[in-house]
């Protein structure tokens, strides 16, 4: 049989798509998903577990015919093929492959298979489109404009406005959207970015107040505390390794690994230094004094990716563990970053390595995807024993307590945590997640911590995104999915570090799970961004409306507004009650009550996606207005989801929108993709002028005699 394996699924099982996918023996991947006329094309390296897994099943399946619908499902390897609908249907391995490319097609949907297996490739970003906000800036009118490739910045409003500040395209920063508010007595300007991230500066001195990494992929945590202050350190596929403050998400500074990023990240303590270990998809491990970022070692051994970590402090000496892919763990003297040994046994890559005691002696534990457990003699450098569990992937390991006695605790592809005595293998006990759950819950990984009181605490990542908190196995409590599948775990002190799937870091108290404010990223490029009084509400890719603290970047609320993405957004008046609108690729508008995320009414069966919304006061009451794809402006009562009424007049997609009531009366603006600018009298409903431009409506403001309106080359009045 040959080592390529061709998998597809019609429309018949995937209304609106067709799926297709290829894998081969050294586990390239691709994968091709057409949905809704749009195609997106993914491809990452896989385990060789994977390839090895659905290679044996299929050896072992009926031998497949040919025929059967091109609308099913059909699966080819070598010469023979498989196609539902015939005597011969796909094989039950063909649920793994449909795994595979789900989680390579949707990173931040829960993860069916451990998150080790999948590494992917890095995506090119699209050109974003450019963006704009107006504001005022010192009491002075201002508007805020970024430009693919050409970065974003500040300026006056006025035509001989000077500029007020801003970026170059070296700013690392590729922005996709802006927005510009007062909040108490300060100005604020705010950036999104093509890879989740969002930074607020004060907008009169410069100054950064805060913001959040962008997302880069699988992401890797540590955890320490360092004179008294919980820290965190994280890394991605790319780019460097970053340090939080926890206590405020303030960042800290990056250990550089040449932009390599990290697969696996460890905090230790030797020599009176706080040292973090950083290794690479390359096999290199680099170790740096966390205080003064210096890079003390550059381990070099490994010949493939490495995929776990583990320190033992010895006094004033320290050992690491290191493994990964090429099935080998290597011991390194970490004051001197010499090795000590290399422990060969595993025949699939190592996913999990804990340090124990045995007999007074310090004892090295593994365990892997072949489904078995080693331990290893650390001041020998031998093997002491070895057992299989049960044919399962093996995905992470720690070191728990289990009455009297040491335990290790070994978390499984089903989500299982099994305990065994490391002397000799014996099975102690299995805990199991509770709740439901629409497919399998892979674990991911384990910390092991000490809670209130001393309690003994086990951490757990799931691929469904949960954490949940073991103690004596019993759940003492589960954090909700906030960010995708849970890739990885640090506890130091009271502070837990999750990293997950789509790049996002969270940070948790351990004694009652409540949120730190190491932010969150988006896990797609934001698309939307507005500034309320207090608040800054950012939308995007990813289908998530996130609310912090306009000032201080505290993470309020996190709204699954949208599952095809978010187009746009508005901030309400606070009277009567605060409101948030938001619009999907759904083609709905939905409204939130701004403070406790309470949903409201859902405007539903739109003929067009909705690019655009504002609010505005009509007959008394509030309403939203969206600016759809098809050139019209729509209103919707916003205590009611009613249709109100339809401004007309355009045919091309509406950009930007604004509401202003002069004189007593609501008038409405708006900018479309034909470059021309619409004002309507939004009582009657009568359009009372329109303006052709030399250039791409991105923002719209009032004036007390006509409107601004900024575009790619500035700003212009009419």
């Amino acid at each position: 049989m040959s080592g390529l394996v061709e998998f597809s699924v019609g429309e018949a099982q995937l209304p609106g798509g067709r799926l297709e996918l290829t894998l081969d023996q050294a586990g390239a991947l691709r994968v091709r998903h057409h949905s809704g006329g749009s195609e997106v094309v993914r491809t990452a390296t896989v385990d060789p577990a994977v390839p090895a897994r659905v290679l044996n099943a299929l050896r072992g399946a009926e031998p497949g015919v040919g025929g059967g619908s091109p609308e099913a499902r059909r699966l080819v390897a070598g010469e023979l093929s498989w196609a539902d609908g015939t005597e011969t249907p796909v094989p039950g391995i063909a649920r793994l492959l449909e795994a595979l490319a789900g989680q390579l097609i949707h990173p931040g949907s829960p993860a069916q298979l451990p998150g080790n297996l999948v590494q992917p490739a890095a995506v090119d970003p699209a050109e974003a489109a450019p963006t704009a906000a107006i504001g005022t800036v010192s009491g002075r009118p201002a508007f805020a404009l970024a430009v693919a490739g050409q970065g974003f910045g500040l300026a006056e409003l006025a035509s001989e406005g000077g500029s007020l500040g801003s970026s170059d395209e070296e700013a690392g920063l590729l922005p996709t959207a802006v927005a510009l508010g007062r909040v108490g007595e300060r100005d604020l300007f705010a950036v999104g970015a093509q890879d989740g991230a969002v930074q607020v500066w004060d907008a009169t001195t410069g100054a950064l107040l805060h913001g959040t990494s962008g997302g880069e992929g699988t992401q890797v945590v540590a955890a320490a505390v360092v004179e008294g202050v919980p820290l965190a350190f994280s890394g991605g596929r790319e780019g460097e390794v970053r340090a939080w403050r926890a206590e405020d998400g303030k960042g800290l500074g990056l250990l550089a690994v040449d932009g390599r990023g990290a697969s696996a990240l460890v905090h230790a303590h030797c020599a009176g230094l706080d040292l973090v270990a950083a290794a690479a998809g390359d096999g290199t491990i680099r170790v740096w004094d966390a205080a003064a970022g210096a890079r003390l070692h550059l381990l070099v051994g490994h010949s493939a990716r490495v995929t776990a970590l583990a320190v033992l402090s010895l006094g004033d000496q320290a050992v690491l563990a290191s493994a990964g892919v090429d099935r080998e763990v290597r011991l390194w003297d970490l004051a001197t970053g010499e090795p000590l040994a290399v422990l060969v046994g595993h025949s699939a890559t190592v996913t999990g390595l804990a340090f124990t005691e045995l007999a007074g002696e310090p004892v090295l534990a593994s365990c892997a995807l072949d489904g078995t457990v080693r331990t290893w003699d650390v001041y020998r450098g031998t093997g002491l024993y070895g057992w299989a569990t049960g044919g399962a992937w093996l995905t992470a390991l720690a070191v728990v307590r289990h009455g009297d006695r040491a335990a290790l605790a070994v978390g499984d592809e089903r989500g299982r945590i099994r305990l065994f005595d490391p002397a000799d293998g014996a099975a102690l006990a299995t805990w199991e997640p509770t709740g439901p759950a629409t497919g399998p819950r892979p674990l991911n990984a384990l910390a092991a911590a000490t809670g209130p009181a001393g309690a003994q605490l086990l951490a757990a990542g799931y691929g469904d995104g949960t954490v949940r908190l073991w103690e004596g196995g019993v759940e003492r409590l589960r954090l909700a999915d906030d960010g995708g599948s849970v890739s990885s775990l640090a506890v130091a002190g009271d502070l837990l570090v999750c990293g997950t799937g789509t790049g996002a870091v969270r940070c948790h108290r351990l004694s009652d799970g409540a949120p730190l404010s190491v932010p969150t990223p988006h896990t797609g490029p934001v698309s939307c961004l507005a500034l309320g009084e207090t608040t800054l509400v950012s939308g995007g890719a990813d289908g998530v409306v996130r609310v912090r603290g306009a000032l201080d970047g505290a993470p309020l609320l996190r709204l699954a507004a949208h599952q095809q993405g978010v187009t746009a957004l508005a901030v309400g008046p606070q009277q009567p009650r605060p409101l948030l609108a938001t619009a999907g690729g759904d083609r709905t508008v939905r409204i939130w009550d701004a403070v406790t995320g309470a949903p409201g009414p859902v405007v539903e069966g739109l003929a067009a996606p909705v690019a655009a919304l504002a609010f505005a006061t009509h007959a008394g009451r509030p309403v939203v207005l969206a600016g759809t794809s098809d050139g019209a402006v729509r209103a919707f009562d916003a205590e009611t989801g009613a249709a109100v009424t339809e401004l007309a007049g355009g045919a091309a997609r509406v950009r930007t929108l604004v509401c202003q009531e002069m004189d007593g009366e609501a008038l409405v603006a708006a900018g479309d993709d034909r470059d021309t600018v619409r004002l309507w009298h939004l009582g009657s409903g009568t359009l009372l002028n329109e303006a052709p431009l030399d250039r791409a409506p991105l923002a719209i403001s009032f004036t007390e005699t006509g409107l601004y309106v900024v575009g790619p080359g500035g700003a212009v009045t009419l």
